[in-house]
């Protein structure tokens, strides 16, 4: 059996995954083909074209997939604010008459259309217009199953921890209604414990409006706060923030954490309950916007900002921990959603071993909804049965042969030679000092580069940090991540864990081991690791080895490949496009070396 996820209704991070007789085969962002960030309100139309192509190469027709699964509900939307997302979508959609407009589709009406269920019908104009842009057959009966947002995120973590039994977290701004909840699943059955509904719950949020004060834009923000938080302190916008954030055990005993308001701050902004409940909160706890160059040298106030939000994200998700201990039984714990992209709050979660293990989804965020929700299809709609499969790397992007990228190779005109899988020439350089971008095989599902779509340098040299970031665009300030042996995670961090997917942060053991790798040590001795290992990533694991064996260190610094603005580069034309205009010394192009000078 086969079941194609997608995101819908569009609104941020869209993408487009397949299940094949219980296992994830396939999955595309539909940022990487747009190459716009986040895919806002873009329609995974590219990313579905794709799923439809990586069928049809192994014989596979659209007739032949037995059901889709989009990971919203909509006939339980308790607002309906996000329905123009709709219409968002349908503009991009070329079959459907782009002569409406907002004001031919008064909200009473349109909310009316979605509670009638004609929201799959838009989903299958969707569906059909991929299929006919490929050149393939439309089939006549299109089955489509919505799924409740936050089950979506659910079935993402539980289906690939490996796990038959487990408590599942997920946490996020909002789904439907509701932004954190508590499951006890058996067995493939999803049993909510506890939902926390986003008009008191949504750290998600908080965070969103708090990181919005900051100068940073809508999506990106958080990632940067979490980032620029350790260079703040305890200060009054700590305070502030926790008279809105009630904690479980000691301010709240039925709920892990509560976000209380009182009435004046939800009359200071228009717009849906939701966005004048956090906006009011982030008026309240740091005033007007706060005028500062992320780019320029540190703003005190900007950088204590960023410490009390992070803060109180850490000491609500580890109430939460501390409340399922109490509530539900259980030792080992799995998350999703886009809180569950906080690294540094998944490590106090580690490191407190209120759990004895703990999975956290890649994907964490909206882009993994489609994968949860064509999972969650494929078991409980059509009966199938998932594979209980540990998720041990995420390369499930589209496939580009050898001829496709030695064509490519010739055809940028800079020198390059074959090398295969003898990456030992690509360690030496990088011990040299010169900056490398990597690729190879299929794209990494997630916001991370894993070892396909990687930027790689020498951890050692310190003013690589600065180097790396003003080459990418980025702020001087931001952290960089390593990947490293998976043997060799003791010799670098406290009480270490494998973690193959860069979404949960370790402690290095102490200064001194800091200083050997300076470029990935964050000013807090704490860094977001890949650990990685020769059956994940054959030639990834062997570069790391090469380099270990010329410079003693078994990490290389990893970020990215992409530049700034910009998500991680997906195809090799991309990836040429991106090396000729970023500051960078030579490529590796799955075999292929490319030299610049």
């Amino acid at each position: 059996m086969i079941v194609i996820g997608f995101n819908w209704p569009i609104e941020h991070d869209n993408a487009v995954a397949i299940i094949e007789d219980g296992r994830l085969t396939f999955v595309s962002e539909e940022e990487r083909w747009t190459r716009h960030k986040h895919s806002i309100l873009e329609p995974p139309l590219n990313a579905l074209k794709q799923a439809f192509l990586f069928l049809k190469k192994k014989g596979v027709k659209p007739k032949d997939v037995d059901a889709y699964a989009v990971n919203y509900d909509p006939s339980i939307f308790y607002y309906i604010d996000r329905l123009w997302s709709y219409l968002s979508a349908l503009k991009k959609i070329p079959d459907i008459d782009h002569t409406f407009t907002r004001r031919d589709y008064p909200k009473s009406l349109l909310y009316a259309i979605i509670k009638r269920g004609n929201h799959l019908s838009f989903a299958e104009r969707l569906i059909r217009t991929a299929i006919r842009e490929i050149g393939e057959e439309v089939p006549f009966n299109i089955k489509i199953y919505p799924v409740r947002h936050h089950l979506t995120h659910a079935a993402s973590a539980y289906y690939f921890s490996g796990y038959d039994s487990s408590v599942v977290l997920t946490i996020d701004g909002s789904g439907e209604y509701e932004s954190t909840v508590v499951w006890r699943v058996k067995n493939g059955e999803f049993e909510p414990v506890l939902s926390l509904y986003t008009s008191f719950g949504s750290l998600g949020m908080l965070y969103e409006f708090i990181s919005s004060r900051l100068n940073f834009g809508w999506l990106e923000g958080p990632g940067k706060v979490m980032g620029l938080a350790p260079y703040g302190k305890l200060s009054e916008y700590y305070d502030k923030l926790r008279k809105y954030v009630k904690l479980y055990d000691s301010e709240v005993k039925d709920y892990p954490y509560l976000i209380t308001i009182d009435n004046k701050i939800i009359k200071t902004k228009k717009g849906s309950i939701f966005d004048r409940i956090y906006h009011g909160i982030a008026q309240e706890v740091v005033g007007d916007k706060i005028n500062w160059n992320p780019k320029g040298e540190l703003d005190e106030r900007a950088v204590n900002i960023a410490w009390a939000v992070q803060k109180v994200t850490e000491e609500a998700v580890l109430a939460t921990g501390k409340w399922i201990k109490d509530h539900v039984s259980g030792d080992k714990i799995v998350l999703a959603g886009g809180v569950a992209l906080n690294a540094k709050s998944n490590m106090e979660l580690h490191y407190s071993h209120l759990f004895n293990d703990m999975f956290i989804f890649p994907a964490a965020n909206d882009a993994g909804g489609p994968l949860g929700a064509a999972a969650y299809v494929y078991e409980h709609v059509l009966g199938g049965k998932m594979k209980r499969e540990r998720l041990r790397h995420v390369y499930f992007g589209p496939e580009y042969d050898d001829e496709v990228i030695k064509k490519v190779v010739q055809n940028s005109k800079f020198k390059a030679e074959y090398v295969g899988e003898d990456v030992n020439v690509l360690a030496e350089m990088v011990a040299k000092g010169q900056i490398v971008t990597w690729y190879q095989g299929r794209a990494e599902l997630g916001p991370r580069a894993l070892g396909n779509r990687s930027i790689i340098a020498d951890p050692t040299r310190k003013e690589y940090w600065r180097l790396v970031n003003d080459i990418k665009g980025r702020e001087w300030w931001r952290p960089l991540a390593p990947s490293l042996l998976d043997e060799e995670k003791g010799n670098y961090f406290y009480d270490p864990t494998s973690h193959e997917f860069m979404i949960l942060m370790h402690r290095y053991k102490d200064e001194e081991t800091c200083k050997r790798v300076p470029v990935t040590c964050h000013v807090d001795m704490t860094a977001r690791p890949q650990t990685v290992t020769r059956d994940a990533n054959k030639t990834w694991y062997d570069l790391i080895k090469a380099f270990m064996d010329l410079k003693g260190e078994g990490v290389v610094m990893n970020t990215s490949f992409n530049l700034a603005g910009e998500p991680l580069v997906e195809t090799p034309q991309d990836a040429i496009r991106s090396f000729a205009l970023g500051g960078f010394d030579a490529m590796y192009m799955q075999g292929w070396v490319i030299y610049k000078r």
